[in-house]
């Protein structure tokens, strides 16, 4: 009875004990838009219909390279386009850069989102990331409390306000060169001003020179050491830099209020977007996929004009035929024929004629059955009309011939020199004939 009792019991205790069973929640930080985690971006990337209810949203690859962007996603008739780039560590190559700051220039909005970002953009736009403190991906510990990031944001329109979160790192900020503090060029939203009104004040310039490019950025959000939103105009657009890419996670974006400084960022672009391309590199690396960006780097470039200029000179001048040429050599001539006429002209100076006679059929006859394959031991009616559609001779031709061989076969007839002549000139015409 305690053994069935077992049996019962232990199955219901592990199916109870299975159902307190929880999907641990992951805390990687991924900024992935299809990720519903705490460091995801879902809700970053589904809320841009809200903010933008008429602009078309499309998801570039992550490996998608900036020196790609085309003319369709640049120029615009009446309204611009916003590339939104998301990630952690920001890496590009000089093209990719230019790209990117022409794209910005022709009156689109970039709004690149990162903790790292890339020297070459940094030094184009006159800029500096502090990431010394901004390691998103540091577990809160004691050494790395997330109380510090509770009250860590304001927006400069509402200072009073401030936006934040118990988790990680919202410390990232940028550096601005020193001068910036003493000179007007650089605009801080301020009083009652938000986002916002901020823009609506300043409309984006119409030249796109390059000399119109802001040095100085207007400063819309500030964090605990510096600020970490910042918007530069670049000839009829601008570039926006966000320093703390945690803001738009979906952690921070579910806290108390948080939503509001979500809203003061996405409000401050033109309402004119008509496209926005949203590309979640997450750590991108400088990784060229194309050929010709290995000329970016001096040493490649400089070894690979080695390596063509060699194989130029190589096929110029190692290519050339080094061996003589080969002299053509003539066709051996079938010197059998001078043979026997050499041998001939003996007998016929000696004057045995009949021997001539019989050397000469019996030469023909080898040289009928090494040519045209013909069984010479019955020369008969058959062998006439073989011996005719092989050599393609007239049948009065061969018949004449055959009756000359018989002839000096059976001796039934006296051979002078008109008959070696006659029985010459027949074979001979064998002989062209085959030529």
């Amino acid at each position: 009875m305690k053994n069935l009792l077992t049996y019962l019991i232990l199955p219901v205790l592990l199916l109870a004990s299975g159902c307190n069973f929880k999907k641990k929640t992951s805390w990687n930080v991924t900024l992935r838009k299809e990720d519903k985690i705490p460091y995801g971006s879902y809700i970053a990337y589904n809320s841009l219909p809200y903010y933008f209810p008429s602009a078309r949203i499309e998801a570039v690859s992550n490996a998608f390279r900036y020196e790609n962007i085309d003319g369709k996603m640049v120029y615009h008739d009446d309204s611009a386009a916003m590339v939104v780039l998301n990630g952690l560590s920001f890496y590009a190559t000089d093209n990719e850069v230019d790209n990117l700051i022409h794209f910005a220039r022709e009156g689109n909005e970039l709004f690149l989102i990162c903790s790292t970002l890339d020297s070459k953009l940094a030094e184009r736009l006159g800029c500096e990331k502090d990431d010394g403190e901004s390691d998103e991906e540091m577990p809160l510990s004691p050494f790395n409390p997330g109380k510090k990031n509770i009250a860590a944001l304001k927006m400069m329109g509402d200072t009073n306000k401030t936006y934040g979160m118990n988790g990680r790192s919202l410390q990232g900020f940028f550096v601005l060169p020193q001068e910036d503090t003493s000179h007007s060029n650089t605009s801080e939203i301020t009083g009652a001003d938000t986002a916002v009104d901020y823009i609506e004040r300043n409309p984006v310039v119409v030249n796109s020179d390059e000399s119109d490019d802001a040095t100085k950025p207007d400063i819309l959000s500030r964090g605990p050491k510096g600020p970490n939103l910042i918007r530069y105009r670049i000839g009829r657009g601008h570039i926006t830099l966000l320093g703390t890419p945690l803001a738009l996670s979906n952690y921070f974006l579910l806290q108390k209020d948080n939503r509001i400084y979500a809203d003061q960022i996405w409000h401050s672009f033109p309402a004119n977007i008509s496209t926005i391309y949203w590309n979640d590199y997450f750590k991108r690396r400088i990784q060229p996929a194309s050929f010709w960006a290995l000329f970016d780097h001096p040493a490649t470039s400089a070894a690979l004009y080695i390596a063509l200029i060699t194989l130029l000179l190589y096929v110029l001048f190692e290519g050339k035929r080094r061996q003589a040429i080969i002299p053509i050599v003539p066709k051996l001539q079938n010197s059998s024929v001078s043979f026997v006429e050499t041998v001939g002209r003996l007998y016929y100076n000696k004057g045995n004629h009949r021997n001539l006679a019989e050397k000469m059929v019996q030469h023909y006859l080898e040289w009928v059955r090494t040519h045209y394959y013909l069984n010479t031991n019955q020369v008969n009616e058959i062998f006439i009309q073989q011996l005719t559609i092989k050599s393609g001779l007239p049948e009065m031709v061969v018949r004449e011939m055959i009756r000359l061989v018989h002839e000096v076969r059976i001796d039934n007839v006296a051979i002078d020199e008109a008959y070696l002549y006659h029985l010459h000139n027949t074979i001979q015409q064998f002989y062209k004939n085959n030529d």
